[in-house]
């Protein structure tokens, strides 16, 4: 959508993604300010400073909602939206533009590049800033060549094989439609599912496989066992606040795999399928076969609330 006078508003951008670009014509100075006042300046469009801000800019309510809303409440929180798909960035620039931020990079069940069919990769969270998308575009030229960077990410994923990518990316897009649609079909039931009762379900399951658990005969997590690194246990006051950081885990490796996991939960495809994959992935569970029982019950292997509490007192204690 063209604005009089500032940059296109590309297709799934990032509210901050287009100020940035318009900064030249908007001002450094009200961007960084606008973006300094809130917690998320990409999408809380609610925020009466917010719709202020781009009202000034002749971009009404109705407009910066349809524009730049989020199709979905699974949002990751702003530090921890690293990351990108390289590709769409190097296709911005190819037409002569300039590279911009997806919302969907910003949803906690899409790790996935549906257009390029995808992993997505991970950036430095504590060194993008406002800039990400030229950050990481020219990081990225960068280490190509052999030059220094100025990201020392102290982990980087695998690179995932392609088989494992598709079957997370069929959940993703399981999962889309369920967050769009108010019925979703499941394989091997006639009824359609309501799709906020498969969401209810898929963020209890998220929660656990992301969990940061506090023991560690249990790891970090079944979904984990990729990353190092950034501990995740540490400041943690209670089981909701651990859930939630669960929940909020920008790595996509480990998001790559809840998903897979919890399409063998809804048996999404066939068990052999996941058995192809399983020794790729690093569980940090013991997951003998792709039935559903056995992953829900891997899963879902939690340390009583008893025991967390007990830990985390402890640990306040010392």
């Amino acid at each position: 959508m063209k604005i009089s006078g500032l940059p296109t508003i590309r297709y799934d951008e990032c509210l901050m993604s287009w100020l940035v670009r318009s900064a030249s014509s908007i001002g450094e100075e009200s961007v960084l300010e606008y973006a300094n006042s809130l917690e998320d300046p990409d999408f809380d469009l609610t925020n009466k400073n917010v719709v202020g801000f781009l009202s000034g800019l002749g971009v009404g309510e109705e407009i910066a909602r349809g524009c730049f809303g989020a199709r979905t409440t699974w949002l990751l929180p702003w530090e921890n939206r690293a990351a990108y798909c390289l590709l769409c960035l190097q296709e911005d620039i190819s037409v002569g533009g300039s590279p911009y931020w997806r919302k969907t990079w910003c949803y906690l069940h899409c790790p996935v590049c549906v257009k390029h069919r995808q992993l997505l990769v991970v950036a430095d969270p504590l060194s993008i800033g406002l800039q990400k998308s030229w950050v990481v575009f020219i990081e990225e030229c960068n280490g190509r060549y052999n030059r220094s960077t100025k990201c020392r990410v102290p982990w980087k994923q695998p690179s995932a094989p392609d088989g494992v990518t598709m079957l997370a990316l069929r959940v993703q897009e399981f999962l889309t439609r369920a967050h769009i649609s108010n019925f979703v079909r499941l394989p091997g039931i006639d009824v359609a599912v309501s799709g906020e009762a498969v969401l209810a379900v898929t963020r209890l399951l998220l929660e656990s496989f992301l969990f940061p658990r506090l023991r560690r005969s249990l790891g970090n997590g079944v979904a984990r066992a990729m990353q190092t690194g950034f501990p995740r246990t540490s400041g943690i006051a209670s089981i909701e606040q651990a859930r939630q950081l669960g929940c909020s885990d920008g790595h996509v490796y480990s998001r790559m795999t809840a998903l897979i996991l919890v399409g063998c939960v809804f048996k999404l495809f066939p068990a052999a399928r996941f058995n192809d994959v399983r020794n790729s992935l690093g569980l940090t569970a013991d997951v003998c076969s792709g039935e559903a029982y056995d992953i829900g019950r891997n899963g879902m292997r939690l340390s009583s609330v008893t025991e967390h509490i007990m830990i985390m007192e402890g640990g306040r204690k010392n």
